[in-house]
């Protein structure tokens, strides 16, 4: 009898994991969004859009570079090339041209096109926040947040932040104690649409010892369009301290912050907005690549298992897609 399998969570992970396993069992994948991307996703501000979420990705092992052929044919997938400068708080160190060659990937035209192009063939059901799952008769229930029931499954996969899912699992759960102990750190994302250039002399900047850690051009990326969005992530650190600060207070510390480093004055811009990522990164990742439950028939993947890079989420996807095959 084939498997009825649901994965709450269409990120890299959740898709990667229904992409190998839709050809023998019968997956659905439910996302609380209303797209796909998880924290690949793309921020659509007409006319400006934001690659808010992961800024680009490099490949490691065969199997990752295997998994996205299709998309490299397709040029879904391309190498950025551009001028990344490297500050020390205020201080320009020095500017570093990164080429094709240098193999920093992106999603084209937006980073979210990988995972969109990847749930053409899934089931995703958007809009439904699995807000409780029950074992009953050795099967799973599953409800969304308004109570609907989407019938009975053989295995739950958690494609969440530790800390999220644990509003779902329950104490009897093999891996319950592991989950508990894991910390997730968070960081601001700013987004700052112009329609006149910033006239820069680098496409991005990674800045230690300071509020903000990374700021990038979108526009820069291949196949963009010619509008101009800076992208501007906090420092995990000053996430930290202002977990509970008001969202106004922290985009004006950002956005001064950020028109400092690069002598522009931002506050005048067309479009100003601010995105908390809540879970980003595990303080310290788990020593196994995936969590398993054979008796209660429940399971975990993510990128935050492997140092919260976007090929982590294909590796523990994969390796916990080896237990079903």
């Amino acid at each position: 009898m084939t498997k009825k399998i649901a994965v709450i969570g269409a990120g890299l992970a959740g898709l990667t994991f229904t992409s190998i396993m839709k050809a023998n069992c019968d997956v659905k994948v439910f996302e609380k969004s209303r797209g796909v991307g998880g924290r690949m996703s793309t921020r659509k501000e007409p006319p400006f859009n934001f690659d808010h979420g992961a800024q680009f990705f490099k490949i490691k092992t065969s199997d990752f570079m295997n998994f996205f052929s299709e998309l490299f044919t397709k040029q879904i997938i391309q190498p950025w090339s551009f001028k990344l400068a490297y500050f020390e708080g205020r201080h320009l160190r020095k500017i570093k041209i990164i080429k094709n060659a240098d193999k920093f990937f992106v999603g084209v035209p937006h980073m979210d096109s990988i995972l969109k192009h990847l749930s053409k063939s899934c089931d995703v059901i958007l809009n439904t926040k699995i807000q409780k799952i029950v074992r009953k008769n050795n099967k799973w229930m599953i409800y969304d947040q308004n109570k609907n029931s989407y019938g009975s499954f053989d295995w739950i996969i958690l494609s969440l932040p530790a800390e999220q899912s644990l509003e779902l699992i329950t104490k009897n759960i093999s891996f319950y104690p592991l989950i508990k102990k894991i910390k997730m750190k968070s960081c601001f994302s700013l987004m700052v649409g112009r329609n006149q250039s910033m006239n820069l002399d680098f496409d991005a900047a990674l800045i230690e010892n300071e509020d903000i850690a990374w700021l990038a051009m979108n526009n820069s990326k291949p196949c963009r369009l010619n509008n101009h969005c800076l992208l501007v992530n906090s420092s995990y650190e000053y996430a930290a301290k202002n977990i509970n600060t008001s969202k106004d207070k922290i985009l004006k510390h950002l956005l001064n912050t950020t028109s400092n480093l690069i002598n522009n004055k931002l506050v005048d811009s067309t479009m100003i907005k601010i995105h908390q990522w809540r879970y980003v990164e595990a303080e310290c990742s788990p020593i196994d690549n995936y969590f398993i439950d054979h008796d209660n028939k429940v399971a975990m993947c993510g990128d935050w298992f492997i140092n919260s890079r976007v090929e982590g989420a294909f590796l523990s996807a994969n390796e916990l897609s080896n237990e079903f095959i």
